[in-house]
């Protein structure tokens, strides 16, 4: 029997940054790529509400976290021990669109992140 897996997945955020480019540590290895744009989703127990619908581009990456371009320094502090709190909707991270990669000679849009359904 095969599951049906949706593709790019979202991640579960553990830590955001206060700072010009906001750095999202998540609780796992992601698969977000540079220049993909990424929706947040912060309920106001974990702090950090002010990032709650807001988009970024993805400057940079590491295995478990990504930079964006979301000025982040004078939003409340992230707080991820609401977590154990009865009720609460876990903050994460989902794919929102392709963003233009600049290239040397012609910037192009990337296919990596492409929304796509595929079996696994």
């Amino acid at each position: 029997m095969s599951t049906n897996v949706i593709y790019p997945a979202f991640s579960y955020i553990n830590d955001i940054s206060n700072a010009v480019q906001a750095v999202v540590t998540f609780t796992a290895d992601h698969d977000f790529i540079v220049g993909e744009i990424l929706g947040f989703r912060v309920t106001p127990p974990f702090g950090m509400f002010e990032i709650n619908n807001r988009h970024g581009k993805v400057l940079s990456i590491t295995s478990d976290t990504v930079t964006v371009d979301i000025d982040t320094t004078f939003y409340t502090a992230f707080d991820y021990s609401a977590l154990n709190s009865r009720g609460t909707t876990p903050p994460v991270c989902v794919p929102a669109g392709s963003g233009v990669i600049p290239d040397q000679t012609i910037p192009q849009t990337s296919i990596d992140d492409a929304f796509d359904n595929r079996r696994a």
